[in-house]
């Protein structure tokens, strides 16, 4: 017996896989997860986290917005901690209108995520903790392994590694296309109705395409709304 709906292949795989499967390192690890996460274009439909030390403790609700707001990310990527960036160059990276990218960068400088240096110059500011982070996200598909291959890559952006989770079954109909899958560093991943599941593809642990797509991603982790504590 099969499973019916994606969501039920979800769940059993979430409650079934081995953390093994996409995580080789066997140290002990904070983890966060969040399903159906808007951290790029489309949605992923489970996301997984982990870093080797705690989450930053107390994290201002207000960083954890500010990192998930577009416009803040593709600042706060585009500065450093010492070396200065002009707010004219800024702004053009920023993409929005003067208004908006003034409203949004005096934001963070009264959060402490940039700092102000006076005469139109911008550093990181001492707030700005960001975690060694590891982030690996997934795509559950019961049938179409194309389609779950198209959405999965979208997912480099601000992901480590990335898989697809089909059935055994569904997933033997990649065959002779799993040379796309291995260029693109899509991993797959089988699980079935018994609850077993078994990779047939890794995924190498690689930078996240965008920093400001990863920046996106560690404030929605850091969201107490948006994602689920846990230690695995």
């Amino acid at each position: 017996m099969g499973f019916r709906f994606e969501e039920d292949l979800r769940q059993s795989f979430l409650e079934h896989a081995p953390r093994s499967l996409w995580s080789p390192q066997s140290r002990s690890l904070q983890v966060r997860t969040t399903i159906e996460s808007t951290c790029s274009e489309g949605r992923a439909d489970w996301v997984w986290a982990g870093i080797g030390c705690d989450w930053p403790a107390g994290t201002a609700t207000e960083a954890s917005f500010l990192f998930q707001q577009p416009t803040c990310s593709r600042i706060l990527e585009t500065l450093k901690p010492q070396a200065f960036r002009r707010e004219s160059f800024l702004l053009v990276r920023s993409g929005v209108a003067k208004a908006t990218f003034r409203g949004w960068l005096t934001k963070l400088v009264q959060t402490g995520l940039v700092c102000d240096l006076g005469e139109g110059r911008y550093v990181l500011g001492p707030q700005f903790d960001f975690p060694r982070i590891e982030i690996c996200s997934f795509e559950f598909k019961l049938e179409n392994w194309k389609r779950a291959f198209y959405q999965a890559k979208r997912y480099r952006a601000f992901s480590h590694r990335v898989f697809v989770v089909m059935p055994p079954a569904a997933a033997r109909r990649v065959n002779g296309s799993a040379e796309h899958f291995r260029r693109f560093n899509v991993g797959l991943i089988t699980h079935d109705a018994n609850g077993d599941s078994k990779r047939i593809l890794p995924s190498r642990k690689r930078k996240p395409i965008s920093r400001a797509g990863l920046i996106r991603a560690v404030g929605m982790l850091l969201d107490q709304d948006a994602a689920n504590p846990a230690i695995l």
